[in-house]
Parts: structure tokens; sequence; C-alpha cells
């Protein structure tokens, strides 16, 4: 298992050579934010968590969301705040970042998981709020990572608002956007 210092040097180093990739907010962030998210007036609080170079937090600050972003990236963090340093920015493993009870209206998650971690992301949605992740999941049964067809056994008290499981090219990956009963 990789140490947190190698995984901070090499996010470091993958946010330095640049990952055009994760400069835009995600298709299916936007078509949810379009249907549900935006529904919030005024925005909200919203948390984004290993926000990378903020492509989300970005987003939602645009649209008078009061955001966090966290990464364990000071490299994707110091370009998020050149962007926009209306972002409150933590550089932190997510791990590290302390979660107080029901402060946010929107979580936003994106290809981190750590099964440890989703209660505490869940207590600190408000209710109501909406959480809203893009994970990848494991085909070949690799601990720790995300089972085929287990994301929404980690979501019970939540009530669904759309899921989807689908392959993408050795792996798969789970969209899911639920709310805070």
């Amino acid at each position: 298992m990789e140490s947190n210092k190698d995984i901070k040097m090499l996010w470091n180093e993958r946010f330095t050579k640049g990952l055009p990739s994760l400069e835009t907010p995600d298709p299916f962030f936007i078509t949810m934010y379009e249907q549900y998210i935006c529904k919030y007036p005024s925005g909200g609080k919203a948390l984004d968590l290993a926000a990378g170079l903020g492509r989300h937090s970005l987003y939602l600050a645009d649209r008078q969301w009061d955001t966090t972003a966290v990464d364990i990236s000071a490299v994707a963090i110091e370009k998020l705040k050149a962007a926009n340093p209306a972002v409150d920015t933590h550089v932190l493993d997510v791990a590290d970042y302390h979660l107080e009870r029901e402060s946010f209206d929107l979580i936003v998650l994106y290809y981190h998981f750590d099964r440890t971690l989703f209660p505490e992301i869940f207590s600190a949605l408000k209710p109501g709020g909406l959480f809203i992740c893009k994970l990848a999941v494991s085909y070949a049964g690799n601990y720790p990572a995300l089972q085929k067809e287990e994301f929404l056994s980690l979501v019970t008290d939540f009530r669904l608002i759309t899921h989807v499981e689908r392959p993408v090219r050795d792996r798969g990956v789970v969209e899911y956007l639920g709310k805070k009963n």
C-alpha cells in the first residue's frame, strides 16, 4: 500500500504535468446539476472531496454556491485557488478533513473511494442534502476497491434519485445522486 507521502507526490506530479480530462465538469455532474441540484435557491453550501483542480467546485462557485474543496495535492489546490479565490480550499487527505455534522447541502465525491469515510460523509449532509458521486468499480474483485453492485448497500439511508453502474474498459463506473432523508 502506498504511503500518504507517495500519494501526495504522485498527484502533485500528475497535476504539474496537466490532466486536461479533469479540467472541465463531468457530463453526469452537469446533467444532475441542471435537473436537480440547481433547485437550491441561491446555491447552498457545497463540499467537493478529492476535488483535484476543482472542476466541480468552480462550476458550483460560479453559480453562487458557498464551496469548500479538499484535495491531497497542493499543486491542484494552488491552481484551484488561482482560478477562484472565493472557494475555501484545504490541502489534506480526505480522511484528515474534519466533517462537521449536518453542515453541507451538497457533497461531491469523484473517483475517491474509502468505505470507512462514507458514514462521516453522510453525517455531514444536512437533512434533504444531496450526495453526488462517480466512482470506479472493480470487476476483478480487488479489495478494497468498490465491488460490482456494491454501491447501493453503502447508501441505504438516502432516497435514490439516480443510479447507474456500467462497464468502462476493464472496470466499471457507478454514477449516483441521492438525497438524505
